[in-house]
């Protein structure tokens, strides 16, 4: 039997018992149908550690595939989650659920071990099913004479995303200034501040190793988020061990707003440390920091963390995956920058010497 009479009895037969209801009334069957949701179930995930001896191992997770929605392009025949499941995911056994319209039969398009010729299988719910390469799927209508074809993709990251990877590059002098032109270091606070409300006392502004930075406002795509950090004199506050850190939202659509203070405190841990030669910029949704030598009362040693905020400035935490590149010394002056391509550069102000680095997530696009 071929395939094709093969599947119109399989399709017949599993509609027979259908034809009537216990009363005996005619039923009505329809001739259109479609995929119409497609959920993955709990998958497993191998990750690679490294024990204290310095020796490999693996162990395993699991993924609540539930959580990664799939998208299904009913003009394109194209099924797929835009989020990707993490690095290490085993897509090759996955139990999965999927409706169809006005109850369409739903069927896989495999293929067989060989992999010389494809084989039809009626979807069941335990089954595990093959996603290392896309599955074709078949939406059969409730009379077995036409169907809808989809093609489902399982997509898993291939790269651990918070690996953070540096390349020695070398500038030419007209590329050094321009990175260089990209960072926004005022010279005075008052050109930063000019004629705008504070909501302390102004004796908080930072005047040396000024930073001003912004961030689009995920709420609202026309407003920005300026950041503006730097360090208090040490002569007039030897006893300051964090930067001064202040924000200020400026929104065309609202009155114009007074900058506000993230006042150190002691219940705060997690504060940047006052640094000479302070380094801020843009990554992502992310501010990234780095600094010289520890001023004032700071015990800071130079260049020995990266430091990552990700609520706007208000906490900082030393970076476990941005780290000095390999052959860096803390024996310089160093900028740091980041471009339009989702690079940072770490960039010696006075050799020239020059790091672009990326951190994996940053570079991954979306399909």
């Amino acid at each position: 039997m071929n395939k094709s009479l093969w599947l119109s009895a399989l399709l017949l037969l599993a509609l027979s018992s259908c034809l009537k209801s216990n009363d005996d009334e005619e039923q009505v069957y329809y001739h259109d149908t479609a995929l119409t949701s497609f959920k993955l179930g709990t998958l497993k995930r191998i990750l690679h550690t490294t024990s204290s001896s310095g020796e490999d191992s693996t162990y395993s997770s699991t993924v609540l595939g539930a959580a990664y929605a799939f998208t299904i392009d009913q003009q394109k025949g194209l099924v797929y989650n835009v989020d990707s499941l993490p690095v290490g995911t085993d897509v090759s056994k996955v139990i999965f659920t999927a409706s169809t319209k006005n109850s369409g039969s739903l069927v896989l398009n495999l293929r067989t071990k060989d992999g010389q010729r494809d084989s039809l299988k009626v979807y069941s719910t335990t089954d595990s099913i093959d996603f290392t390469n896309p599955v074709e799927f078949r939406v059969y209508n409730q009379s077995g004479t036409t169907y809808r074809k989809y093609m489902v993709e399982v997509r898993a990251h291939k790269q651990n995303g918070n690996i953070f990877r540096w390349k020695q590059v070398t500038l030419t002098a007209d590329e050094k200034a321009a990175l260089l032109a990209q960072r926004t270091q005022p010279t005075d606070v008052s050109s930063v501040i000019g004629g705008d409300a504070l909501d302390t006392a102004a004796e908080w502004l930072p005047t040396s190793d000024l930073n001003l930075v912004s961030m689009p406002l995920k709420t609202n795509a026309d407003a920005l988020r300026k950041v503006l950090v730097g360090n208090r004199s040490v002569e007039t506050h030897p006893l300051d061990t964090a930067a001064m850190v202040w924000c200020k939202i400026v929104d065309p659509d609202a009155l114009n707003q007074p900058w506000f203070f993230y006042t150190p405190t002691s219940s705060n841990r997690y504060q940047l440390p006052r640094m000479k030669n302070l380094q801020v910029a843009v990554y992502g949704d992310w501010l990234v920091a780095i600094g010289g030598a520890g001023l004032g009362a700071c015990t800071q040693q130079p260049y020995k963390h990266f430091y990552v905020s990700e609520d706007n400035g208000l906490t900082w935490h030393r970076s476990a995956s941005i780290v000095f590149p390999s052959g860096f010394t803390a024996e310089g002056t160093y900028a740091l920058v980041a471009d339009n391509d989702k690079n940072l550069w770490l960039i010696d102000e006075a050799s020239g010497t020059a790091w672009r680095g990326y951190l994996n997530k940053m570079k991954w696009e979306e399909k």
